[in-house]
């Protein structure tokens, strides 16, 4: 997880970056796979990472670094960007990539937002991570690290290619990267929200909600936390009954298993 002062430096490189995707929405994507690949770049070379984020260099001397591996390889707001974060101070090298990582999640989540689909993507990787916890082999099919990345890759881009491009981006993504993808694509859903400035409630029942009751649900919530919520509801007849929600790191477990466990472990005791 990236330290604060890579959070702070990149928070200070994203205000302007914003503009620039807000002028040129059409380049997004391109912009983010570029964003990607400089981060794989300094994942795959600790001594670039260590020469860019030398504390002994001067901030010109790390920027000149990055410009010489990168220039004509990225689009010229990319090479500015990067170069722009490396004269930011990480005392982590590591969270410079990292930090490059995450903006170009950012950029596809702009790029959803200057298009006017934000909510799909929210509602799509919502989506995704419930397909990928029902359908387990292809869940680690695309997990499986002894597969080459760019066929698990392709596998992706089959299964969710009909979703909106930045989707399909950020799960191609997240398969190359080789993470977890159910926890991957909950905090993008999460991420997707609070660009859309509402929360995202993760809720389970044992079976459908009619939609009064997800209004009811959500207008609850919504009072409860503030702000606007946005829900989205899986279905797992395993929680037997009741709703369990999860919104951040609040976990509202009013389940009717839950409820048995609780009773379980008192006569355990």
């Amino acid at each position: 997880m990236m330290r604060q002062t890579g959070e702070q430096a990149l928070e200070r490189m994203l205000q302007p970056w914003e503009g620039v995707v807000a002028n040129r929405p059409s380049e997004a994507i391109r912009w983010a796979d570029d964003l990607f690949a400089v981060a794989d770049v300094l994942d795959g070379s600790s001594a670039l990472l260590r020469a860019a984020t030398d504390p002994a260099r001067s901030a010109d001397d790390r920027a000149g670094i990055m410009r010489s591996v990168f220039d004509g390889k990225v689009s010229g707001e990319v090479l500015d960007f990067v170069t722009g974060l490396a004269r930011e101070r990480f005392p982590v090298a590591v969270d410079l990539s990292e930090a490059i990582d995450l903006a170009g999640v950012e950029t596809l989540l702009m790029s959803a937002q200057y298009h006017s689909r934000l909510d799909d993507v929210e509602e799509e990787l919502y989506r995704g991570a419930r397909l990928l916890a029902e359908e387990r082999t292809l869940r680690r099919t695309l997990e499986d690290r002894g597969v080459d990345a760019s066929r698990r890759r392709e596998l992706a881009e089959r299964v969710f290619g009909g979703w909106t491009a930045e989707t399909v981006a950020l799960i191609g993504h997240a398969v190359e990267s080789n993470v977890a993808l159910i926890p991957q694509m909950r905090r993008w859903v999460t991420d997707a929200g609070t660009r859309s400035r509402h929360l995202v409630a993760i809720v389970t029942a044992a079976q459908p909600l009619e939609a009064d009751q997800e209004r009811r649900l959500t207008d609850i919530l919504s009072r409860r936390y503030g702000k606007p919520v946005e829900i989205h509801v899986g279905v797992d007849p395993e929680i037997v009954g009741g709703l369990r929600i999860v919104i951040g790191a609040d976990v509202i477990d009013g389940s009717l298993a839950a409820r048995i466990n609780n009773v379980k472990s008192v006569f355990a005791d």
